[in-house]
Formats: C-alpha cells, sequence, structure tokens
C-alpha cells in the first residue's frame, strides 16, 4: 500500500506544471521530491524543526548580512538544528540566490554536484526550506532559498513532521 501510495504522490508531482512556478517553500520541496521519484528514492518530509532552523538560519544571515554555508564567526549550517529540536545523525544544506522561478531552481541545483548530492541522498528523510525575497546582503532580484536536509538520530523525533 505504502508503495502504490508514494507511486501515486510522484506521478501527480511529476504531472504538476513546475515550469512558471514561483518560489514557495511548498515549490521547492514538490520540486526536489520530484527529483527524488524519478530516482527511486523516498519522498522527503517537511519538518517544522527544520523549517524553524532554516529561518531561524536566514534570519541570522540577514542579520549579519552574509550568504554562505558558514557563518563569518565560523557557525556551521547546523549550529540552528539542535536550538530547533532536531537532534540529527546527518544533515545537509542547499543554498541558492537570485532565482524567480522554481524550475530554473531546481535546474541549477541538478546541475551542480553538491547541490545534486544533497537533493539525491537516501540517506535524507526529512528537509525544511527557508524562502525570503530579495538577498541577505542587501536589495537584490529573485529569492534567497535555503534547504536543511536531514536524518533524525532516532525514528521517535522522526514523527514529529509537518
Amino acid at each position: 500500500m505504502r508503495r502504490v501510495l508514494l507511486a501515486f504522490t510522484v506521478s501527480l508531482l511529476l504531472a504538476a506544471p513546475l515550469a512558471a512556478s514561483d518560489i514557495t517553500v511548498q515549490s521547492v520541496i514538490d520540486a526536489m521530491n520530484v527529483s527524488r521519484g524519478r530516482h527511486a528514492l523516498p519522498l522527503l518530509r517537511e519538518d517544522s524543526r527544520l523549517d524553524k532552523a532554516a529561518n531561524d538560519r536566514i534570519a541570522d544571515m540577514e542579520d549579519f548580512a552574509y550568504w554562505a554555508h558558514e557563518s563569518p564567526d565560523g557557525r556551521s549550517p547546523f549550529t540552528w538544528l539542535r536550538p530547533a529540536g532536531y537532534d540529527y545523525r546527518t544533515a545537509g544544506e542547499n543554498l541558492a540566490a537570485g532565482f524567480e522561478t522554481t524550475q530554473l531552481l531546481m535546474q541549477s541545483w541538478m546541475e551542480s554536484a553538491g547541490h545534486r548530492a544533497n537533493i539525491l541522498s537516501p540517506e535524507y528523510e526529512d528537509c525544511g526550506v527557508a524562502v525570503i525575497d530579495g538577498s541577505t546582503r542587501g536589495r537584490a532580484t529573485g529569492k534567497s532559498i535555503i534547504v536543511l536536509f536531514g536524518r533524525a538520530k532516532s525514528a521517535a523525533m522522526a514523527t514529529a513532521t509537518k
């Protein structure tokens, strides 16, 4: 039954028009899951704790006007996971800035070895997404996007998803 539901969900996602979609949390998750479905990988689950961590992270980037995987004071992107209540076994991050559509965002990520590896990693089960208009370093066109990927340390933690 679970495989049938997964196949049906992937079919619906593949039929969804991503070409003209504005970038939203849901469109990013849907697009990543389309890519995962094409590779017979389990779909990522949106986790409210990872959403919080991604939003806290992008707020920090705005407050300190930077855009990087490591903060100017040396903090890793995973600094925000445990305070949000996500005790992780493994984690990853994708960043993107200046994109107008989900299609262009995903095309760029899938052409980048590191971003593609995160999206298609069987190690990740959960994700959280933050999207803002413009840049964390001032006025700019397009949107800035952070995706935090994870796998919780315990199965009990993985049930606290949206």
